[in-house]
């Protein structure tokens, strides 16, 4: 069936339109039995070629990205996640991608159509196809990525299948690794339990939660798009919330350790400018702590706690300048 995919995507690569039946005709000949899901894949086919259709020949936005990902999520819904439709949208996804230039988007997909196919091993763990497809496409991605160490993800996904495949047929129990949106998912769980404690004013319990949370979202590989950037924004968050705990500990140079990894990726962030500038205060380093808070004064101008723990690090800083000067004078009485 994938030699036939490729054929019909290859005719059809450089027309601006193409036969639906011969696309249906294509569907009849995937392992679907019923004719409503048979109809419902080769509606999603259609879709999916009009999407691609609509943008230029040789690249592909995240938007249609996107799109596509929740269209295809929306049809798996509807037939309950029946596994041939599955696979035959995967398959889809897969050779799709021969339309466009290699770049990130198209890995991109190519990464939900795995997830698509290990879904699939998670409800029938002997599904040949799936295990041959994945292998093949963790293959491709681990070829075209210029990443080093995505490379290196990719290529053990594809071996870890291999042997799963293996193991399967020889009649050894078996079982998956989580993949990453699985990961992630985890990482979401941990992060609500985290802000529950957090609620409670629970900061030790909180900091523990967030801690596990930030174990499965770091350094996370083989997401979407959506999914890539929610990582990313989490760890952001987890390690900003993790900060507040610390102060809410007394830990002030913890806290400032924390901060600084935020502002390492967003100088701008003017909650994490803000709360070191408070922790620098804690610490007598007044200095560094009016250049953080008034840094994040201009960002956020009507800011009132801003304004407020900047007058206090003024007065503070006014003051030790005061008795720094008392302390120089007497050395040349």
């Amino acid at each position: 069936m994938q030699a036939k995919f490729n054929e019909f995507f290859e005719k059809v690569k450089n027309q601006t339109t193409y036969d639906e039946e011969e696309l249906y005709k294509l569907v009849e000949s995937s392992k679907v039995t019923e004719e409503a899901k048979k109809e419902k894949v080769a509606n999603f086919a259609n879709i999916l070629f009009k999407l691609t259709k609509s943008t230029p020949s040789d690249s592909i936005n995240a938007t249609i990205i996107k799109q596509i990902n929740d269209d295809a999520q929306k049809f798996i819904n509807e037939v309950d996640g029946d596994i041939n439709v599955s696979f035959t949208i995967a398959l889809i996804f897969i050779t799709i991608t021969q339309l466009f230039k290699q770049d990130a988007s198209v890995n991109s997909l190519l990464n939900n159509a795995t997830n698509i196919l290990v879904n699939i091993l998670y409800k029938q763990g002997g599904h040949n196809d799936s295990m041959d497809l994945l292998i093949e496409t963790f293959e491709v991605l681990s070829r075209k990525t210029s990443d080093e160490n995505k490379r290196m993800y990719y290529v053990s996904r594809s071996n870890e299948i291999a042997r799963y495949k293996d193991d399967f047929q020889s009649g050894k129990e078996v079982k998956l690794s989580p993949t990453s949106s699985e990961k992630l998912q985890k990482a979401f769980a941990y992060k609500e339990k985290g802000t529950d404690a957090f609620k409670k004013s629970d900061w030790k319990n909180a900091i523990f939660n967030y801690h596990c949370a930030n174990n499965y979202v770091t350094g996370l590989m083989g997401l979407g798009d959506e999914e890539d950037k929610l990582s990313k924004n989490l760890v952001l968050v987890l390690t900003n919330n993790i900060a507040i705990c610390n102060m809410k500990l007394g830990k002030f140079n913890r806290s400032i350790e924390l901060l600084d990894q935020v502002l390492k990726s967003e100088p701008n962030n003017v909650k994490a400018l803000y709360r070191r500038g408070k922790c620098l205060v804690a610490e007598k380093q007044f200095v560094h702590a009016e250049e953080d808070l008034e840094k994040a004064l201009a960002l956020a101008p009507t800011d009132k706690e801003i304004m407020a723990e900047l007058k206090i690090c003024k007065q503070k800083l006014n003051d030790f300048k005061k008795i720094e000067a008392k302390a120089y004078s007497k050395m040349f009485d």
